[in-house]
């Protein structure tokens, strides 16, 4: 899909074809299903859509949803089909919660599947209720032309609207705090919703009134400088220190210090659209790898949040909120603000396709260090040739080196320690 007509024009030359391994992946369904669940995607097996279900098949390039339909629920006789369905259109502009919902689930399996362009098939029985039935790489012949049509106006305007070349990057990430008692305490018993340093808002368990937030956040000037952006980091600590007053109180980070509460390090990019491409870059050179050092509860946060690809978009760019949080240690947080700058700027000269790689994305959402530890010394070995490397070696050797040891960081410990805050 789109090589052939990926020659006709610049902005059709920025936009990628489905790469032929992940197309061999999806013609093979139990494996292709196999994929989808290994990122946290609901899927079925089954051809038959149940009572209070309806089907949708989506046609996307990358996020963006090209056509809709939904079929109409017809007879059933014994969970059987009295009749083909009928798929009429979705606007794609509806305000339909379940409608919503389906699309997101189309984009993230599309990504999921390794796959830049195709039709998603879909069943739901609610706003919170969906399934993926199946992943095709392509489009209905009907409607390509005009599909890859809309596609290259789409993508025209999307890249117009950043200059595509990263500006500032920031960051927002997550600890949370912990008792005398080891228990978890309240971030909103000692910050306030906004600030610097704040409380993340999310609700995690429905027990806790509105005004309560367990997590806290730090929320940094953004810098167009790694090392700047790092010191941002370090001040905003030192205020969180002012701000709870309770030495007692430890603080933690990782990717989920509590059951149930998992935490993340998310990374903004200034100037850049999140494309597929630079997403599949940033989970090949800063997901992976940190795998090697993570705690258990990095893994068990992916089975919700932390899945490959996962991106916000804002007005100024993006974030990535894929990774857990890298607070846990000062030199953990330096080399890797060091390495997103780096894959940020460079990630069009990068070769590392582990999406490609069914191993290494396994390995990578159950945790297998062993397989990964191979795949970390090639990529820095291509790294440390990119001329950006020069002006960070410093920080991305000894991150690298951290990364290649294997000790899983002190997720576990009071983080302060690390960062020698009083």
């Amino acid at each position: 899909m789109l090589a052939r007509k990926a020659q006709a024009g610049n902005v059709a030359a920025w936009m990628t074809a489905n790469a032929k391994e992940a197309v061999d992946h999806l013609h093979r369904p139990g494996l292709g299903r196999w994929l989808l669940r290994l990122s946290g995607i609901p899927v079925t097996a089954g051809s038959i859509t149940l009572p209070g279900w309806r089907t949708y098949k989506v046609s996307l390039y990358q996020e963006h949803v090209l056509e809709m339909t939904r079929s109409s629920q017809s007879p059933q006789w014994l969970l059987q089909r009295m009749e083909d369905p009928i798929f009429e259109p979705v606007s794609l502009s509806s305000l339909d919660p379940e409608a919503s919902l389906v699309k997101s689930l189309a984009a993230r399996s599309l990504y999921a599947a390794g796959i830049d362009a195709g039709q998603v098939t879909i069943t739901a029985a609610s706003a919170h209720r969906a399934k993926v039935v199946s992943v095709v790489p392509d489009w209905p012949m009907q409607s390509a032309d005009a599909f890859f049509q809309a596609a290259s106006q789409w993508w025209e305007a999307k890249l117009s609207t950043q200059p595509q070349e990263l500006s500032k990057m920031g960051a927002d990430p997550e600890f949370a705090l912990r008792g005398p008692d080891g228990e978890m305490a309240l971030a909103s018993d000692f910050l306030k919703v906004k600030g610097t340093v704040g409380c993340d808002t999310t609700r995690y368990r429905e027990e806790l009134a509105m005004h309560q937030h367990p997590v806290a956040e730090l929320r940094p000037a953004p810098s167009e400088d790694p090392d700047e952006l790092f010191f941002h980091v370090r001040e905003a600590l030192r205020l969180a220190a002012k701000k709870i007053g309770n030495p007692k109180v430890e603080w933690v980070a990782g990717g989920m210090p509590f059951t149930g509460y998992p935490i993340g390090g998310h990374i903004h990019f200034g100037g850049l659209t999140p494309t597929f491409a630079l997403r599949r870059k940033l989970d090949a050179y800063l997901a992976l790898p940190l795998v090697l050092i993570e705690d258990e509860g990095c893994r068990l946060r992916r089975k919700r949040y932390g899945f490959l690809g996962d991106v916000r978009e804002k007005e100024y760019g993006f974030e990535y909120r894929t990774l857990p949080s890298w607070l846990v240690h000062p030199e953990v947080a330096r080399g890797l603000l060091h390495l997103a700058r780096l894959v940020a700027t460079c990630h069009s000269q990068l070769n590392a396709v582990p999406h490609l790689q069914l191993a290494l994305i396994k390995a990578y959402y159950r945790g297998e260090k062993s397989v990964l530890a191979p795949y970390v010394r090639q990529i820095w070995r291509e790294l440390a040739q990119l001329p950006g490397y020069t002006l960070s070696r410093i920080h991305l050797d000894r991150y690298f080196s951290r990364l290649l040891s294997q000790e899983p960081w002190p997720a576990d410990e009071d983080l302060r320690k690390a960062w020698a805050i009083s």
